[in-house]
């Protein structure tokens, strides 16, 4: 879903001032899973393998700018070459092959409007957590089950009140609620 068929995800501007290329009101979203204890993350890798749940990370997030952190992009790099990526590092010296590269957030977020697309925030932690108070949307997978991990989903309730959609699946055994939350 890229949100530009969906009345609540894309919003059209009340004017016919505009060129028609910016009538649309490119939007912040974040694109996270955590198990039931918030884990997201474990040695730099996603803690689990749920076929669904990567399907629908690919889906929802298809043409737009995704904006992740150094390790998100280590572990994406199969996936790089047929996306918009910018990627957060402090690192003066580092640059990446498949990747518009940005010092902070900030700097991140504004490399990714000049693209012109809706905006991905797809981790880690820390980029989750700065970037909620500036982010529209949190596309949320639930999933209904523990994990060990080092990294955890920082909490997001005073962020995003309200539901917009939920769809409840059972996959392999494993019960995932996709949410689409908003302020």
């Amino acid at each position: 879903m890229d949100g530009s068929s969906h009345p609540i995800l894309c919003r059209q501007l009340n004017t016919t001032k505009l060129p028609k290329n910016k009538r649309f009101i490119k939007m912040i979203r974040m694109i996270a899973a955590c198990a039931r204890n918030q884990v997201m993350g474990s040695k730099g890798t996603l803690p689990w393998e749920i076929q669904e749940d990567w399907e629908y990370f690919l889906k929802t997030t298809e043409g737009g700018v995704l904006l992740m952190g150094r390790r998100c992009y280590e572990d994406f790099t199969e996936y790089a070459p047929t996306r918009q990526l910018v990627v957060l590092s402090r690192e003066p010296n580092k640059t990446f092959t498949l990747a518009s590269k940005a010092a902070s957030l900030k700097e991140g977020i504004k490399l990714a409007q000049s693209m012109g697309k809706n905006i991905w925030i797809c981790g880690g932690a820390e980029i989750y957590k700065h970037a909620m108070p500036m982010s529209e949307e949190l596309y949320l997978t639930q999933i209904d089950q523990e994990y060990e991990g080092d990294v955890k989903f920082p909490a997001w309730e005073d962020h995003f009140k309200t539901e917009i959609s939920r769809k409840t699946v059972t996959t392999d055994g494993v019960t995932l609620s996709f949410l689409i939350l908003g302020r």
